[in-house]
């Protein structure tokens, strides 16, 4: 682990990792106490962390109201690595395939990020599946609710959301992390997040924590059986996700894994 102390936040669509922050900690709670890092639970992020991250335009940045969080929050002060992980943190879920462009509260909320820690290095992790994935998952939740005709969804790009995102917050690295099969990605995406080596994680625990994080994608692909979407908009989004790993990995300073 670096000297510099830092701080690494996920994000993504499709709940990808929700309920991961509990997963670690009941799993590796020894492991993160020896590295120095200290994982946000969502209670601790909604009660401390959220109204920050969120912030608007009246509140927020022209304001100079979003300050670094360790001002107030000096019990992290002794932490070297702060874990925040909130899949919906740059916006409702369903905006990504219900707004003319996915997720458009971005900008201000990476921005209130780099402000929020701008006293420690900033690691940025964005969590993404193909869209058709995502589309069948809001379906089946119930998020939203499909227009008349499925050839009007709007097939947004992931590549777009992550020039935004670098545009807003030059200074951090970004990781872009491939979900299409979330087995070959999920300990190297926890070993990322947490700066230790997978191998340094025993094999029962290592087999629980990818069952457990993935848990949500995994019925995702399952529900992709039981809730059928248009054959010609499942091309287009599968089309555009294609396009957009390309496009992602060509951008400089933007790390895309596959695994």
């Amino acid at each position: 682990m670096p000297d510099q102390r830092t701080a690494t936040v996920h994000f993504g669509a499709n709940r990808i990792a929700t309920g991961l922050i509990e997963c670690i900690s009941n799993h590796l709670e020894k492991v993160l106490l020896s590295t120095s890092t200290k994982t946000i639970t969502r209670h601790e992020y909604v009660e401390h962390f959220r109204a920050t991250m969120v912030a608007s335009d009246k509140l927020g940045l022209l304001q100079g109201a979003v300050e670094p969080v360790l001002k107030h929050q000096k019990n992290l002060d002794a932490f070297k690595h702060i874990i925040i992980s909130e899949h919906a943190l740059l916006g409702p879920v369903s905006d990504m395939l219900t707004k003319k462009t996915m997720f458009p509260k971005a900008k201000r909320r990476v921005q209130n990020l780099d402000n929020a820690f701008s006293d420690r290095q900033l690691d940025l992790h964005l969590a993404i599946a193909p869209q058709a994935e995502c589309w069948t998952y809001l379906l089946a939740d119930d998020d939203i609710f499909p227009g008349p005709s499925d050839r009007a969804v709007p097939v947004h790009s992931w590549a777009d959301l992550v020039s935004r995102i670098t545009a807003a917050c030059p200074r951090a690295t970004l990781t872009v992390w491939n979900f299409e099969q979330p087995h070959q990605v999920m300990l190297p995406f926890l070993a990322a997040l947490l700066d230790i080596d997978v191998e340094l994680i025993d094999p029962q625990t290592r087999k629980a924590l990818s069952q457990e994080a993935c848990h949500h994608l995994k019925s995702a692909k399952l529900l992709s059986k039981i809730v059928q979407i248009d054959e010609e908009l499942q091309t287009r989004m599968d089309a555009q996700y294609e396009l957009d790993l390309i496009r992602i990995d060509a951008m400089s300073k933007v790390t895309l894994r596959n695994g």
